[in-house]
């Protein structure tokens, strides 16, 4: 089951404590996802409790792992290991170059087939309904479902169908999650963005490169006015990295804590001015 935006904030309006604090938005972007990791390692050591995740695309992986009460340390310790064929099914068709099979397996792999609503912290994914090209949250659903549907890349991954639906990434519409934890009235929204700021002034190297980078301009397009909705932005400098350099990422975890460690006097002062 799915849900669009308006309902689902209408349905949960008054489930959650007024004690709200911090939700926290990971934004998608491939193995750039994995300087999230730095980003959460920044807001334990200086002991920021998150009380809610939203994940995007690759960053939905990081957001449901956390979500599931898996450590940190664990998180980076999968991400460090990853190699292309956990990500990547090839097994092309006329809707694309892999199958979602070998996310969903991740996923299986550490949270087993748990419901998003069985997540310790609330957790948040959306897609995109190819069909009718609109947002949706994932809901009611396995937690592998949901995260490989908001990780369909389109052109990469073939669409993922649920229930008759067929959904594609959902940095499409929500490339920053940070919406629903606004609408949720958490006190402080955290959006952590992965943008290329030199994306306009390189050549793709590859069909991935090509693919991704056409999707990014037309994200750019929107990225301001989505990312209104948070109150702090963390921007990792990820510019020299390219999406699926899986050999880079312990620097893409630097570049997450560095990014976090410029903001987190003002993290700190937010949440005590409140």
């Amino acid at each position: 089951m799915v849900t669009n935006f308006k309902s689902y904030i209408d349905s949960l309006k008054n489930i959650y404590s007024k004690n709200k604090t911090v939700g926290l938005a990971l934004g998608g972007g491939a193995v750039w996802a994995t300087s999230h990791i730095g980003v959460l390692k920044v807001l334990k050591e200086h002991g920021i409790k998150i009380n809610a995740i939203s994940g995007t695309s690759a960053g939905s992986i990081i957001a449901s792992l956390y979500a599931f009460g898996i450590s940190i340390e664990a998180i980076e310790n999968i991400a460090l290991n990853l190699k292309v064929s956990d990500i990547f099914h090839w097994k092309v068709s006329r809707m694309g170059l892999s199958s979602t099979q070998k996310i969903k397996h991740l996923i299986k792999k550490h949270i087993g087939s748990a419901k998003v609503e069985d997540a310790l912290l609330p957790l948040f994914i959306p897609a995109t309904d190819i069909v009718d090209l609109k947002p949706v949250l994932m809901q009611n659903m396995p937690v592998y479902e949901a995260v490989a549907a908001s990780c369909a890349i389109p052109g990469i991954f073939s669409p993922v169908v649920i229930n008759s639906r067929m959904y594609i990434d959902g940095s499409l519409f929500v490339d920053v999650p940070c919406k629903i934890l606004k609408l949720q009235k958490f006190n402080l929204v955290i959006g952590v963005e992965l943008t290329d700021k030199g994306l306009a002034n390189k050549e793709p190297k590859n069909i991935f490169e090509v693919i991704t980078k056409s999707l990014q301009g037309l994200i750019n397009e929107t990225q301001k006015e989505r990312l209104k909705y948070a109150d702090i932005i963390i921007s990792p400098a990820i510019e020299t990295i390219g999406r699926f350099e899986l050999d880079k990422v312990p620097i893409l975890i630097d570049k997450g804590q560095e990014a976090a460690l410029k903001k987190i006097n003002e993290i700190k002062k937010r949440i005590n001015l409140r």
